[in-house]
C-alpha cells in the first residue's frame, strides 16, 4: 500500500487504485494551477471532454497510461513509473518488506561443516 492519507478521501480508505488516482488528481491539478488553465482548456488541448477532467481532478477516476502520457507531454513533463518494495505493517506492529519472487541472498550465511 503507498502511504497517502488524505482526510475525508477515498484513499483514506487504503485501496491502491483510489491513493493512486488521488495522488495523479493532485498532480494534474498542481499543473493546471502553474499553468493558469482551466479545465476546459485543458480539455480542449487534451482533446477530451471537461467533465473527464474534473474526474481526473477530483481523484473519482484513475487515468490510463496512455492519459497520463498525453497530460505529460501536454505539460512538457516525463511520466516516470518506479516500482519499489512495498512495506508490509502486519496486526502485529513489526514492519516487513514483502517478498515477491526470488529472495534475495542472505548476506550473512550461516558457516557450513566441510564433510
Amino acid at each position: 500500500m503507498i502511504p497517502h492519507p488524505c482526510p475525508g478521501c477515498r484513499c483514506a480508505t487504503g485501496d491502491d487504485n483510489a491513493i493512486l488516482a488521488c495522488q495523479c488528481a493532485q498532480k494534474l491539478s498542481a499543473l493546471r494551477d502553474e499553468a493558469g488553465e482551466t479545465q476546459r482548456q485543458l480539455a480542449l488541448r487534451l482533446q477530451m471532454t471537461e467533465s473527464v477532467i474534473s474526474r481526473l481532478e477530483r481523484g473519482d477516476h484513475l487515468p490510463s497510461l496512455k492519459t497520463l502520457c498525453r497530460i505529460a507531454q501536454a505539460y512538457g513533463c516525463r511520466l516516470e513509473i518506479v516500482f519499489r518494495e512495498q512495506e508490509h505493517q502486519p496486526a502485529d506492529g513489526m514492519r516487513r518488506v514483502r517478498a515477491h519472487g526470488r529472495r534475495k541472498p542472505d548476506p550473512h550465511p550461516a558457516p557450513t561443516t566441510g564433510k
